[in-house]
């Protein structure tokens, strides 16, 4: 499985891209500004975007995507959520004020877009992975995922969460994980605007990973809001966690 991280950030900067992951060819996970990146013909190469909320630094390219690949697709483009955030693209994206409706262009029986609902746990399975949503708890409805190579090797993103102890526990009811990507948007004296927005710091972090029954020893840290990326880093780093954290940049790419 190979696990290509073309944006990772928590904001915008130079150099900075937000969430979007691809994995393998074929699969994205989020579809943020990190999407951007891609060329014509590796976009025309995705068939799946998997998302794990609504929030826009996590869907902002998703319309652009599907405008360039209007009249190049031989099949739709499967956009896979919860049923949520679905409505969200529905009601306020694909709206024909925002955008078009692309799943019913260029007609509604060869649509761009096709919508795909999801349920948390219940496994998804595409051409060589399967794929997990998890729970997560954020300010709206959102989901993490569990991604299975056809080797039983296990990716996991957190997405955007704040620690939760039946998001903990889900977690550790599926089992191992090989490579964990988990989400640290704010520094410990701003817990308070973490706390509102559902977003972990260092110590959430930790005291999520402390609970997990069998953590990965290397664990990667996305969604770093770029303002204060040094001082979570630092206060990470300061914790000494029995995991290795590694803090993610746009552009890198990771195999299992």
């Amino acid at each position: 499985m190979k696990i290509e991280v073309l944006g990772c950030s928590g904001g915008m900067g130079s150099g900075e891209y937000t969430t979007c992951i691809r994995i393998d060819e074929h699969l994205l996970i989020d579809a943020g500004s990190g999407l951007g990146k891609l060329s014509q013909n590796d976009m025309l190469a995705i068939k799946q975007v998997f998302l794990t909320h609504a929030h826009l630094d996590h869907i902002c390219f998703l319309p652009l995507l599907l405008d360039n690949l209007f009249e190049l697709l031989e099949s739709p483009v499967e956009v896979l959520a919860l049923p949520e955030t679905l409505e969200v693209l529905r009601e306020h994206i694909f709206n024909w004020q925002v955008w078009p409706d692309f799943s019913v262009l260029p007609d509604k029986h060869q649509p761009v877009l096709c919508y795909r609902p999801l349920s948390v746990s219940t496994p998804l399975q595409t051409v060589d992975l399967t794929v997990i949503p998890m729970p997560a708890s954020h300010a709206v409805p959102a989901c993490g995922y569990r991604v299975v190579s056809t080797e039983g090797k296990v990716f996991c993103f957190s997405g955007d969460t704040s620690y939760d102890a039946s998001v903990l526990q889900t977690f550790n009811q599926a089992g191992p994980i090989n490579m964990l990507m988990l989400e640290c948007a704010f520094p410990e004296r701003l817990k308070t605007v973490a706390d509102q927005s559902k977003h972990l710091t260092p110590q959430g972090l930790k005291q999520f990973l402390l609970q997990l029954e069998q953590p990965p020893e290397n664990v990667l840290i996305t969604h770093l809001k770029p303002a204060f990326r040094k001082e979570i880093c630092d206060e990470l780093t300061d914790l000494k966690l029995p995991s290795t954290l590694h803090f993610l940049s746009s552009g890198e790419t990771f195999f299992l």
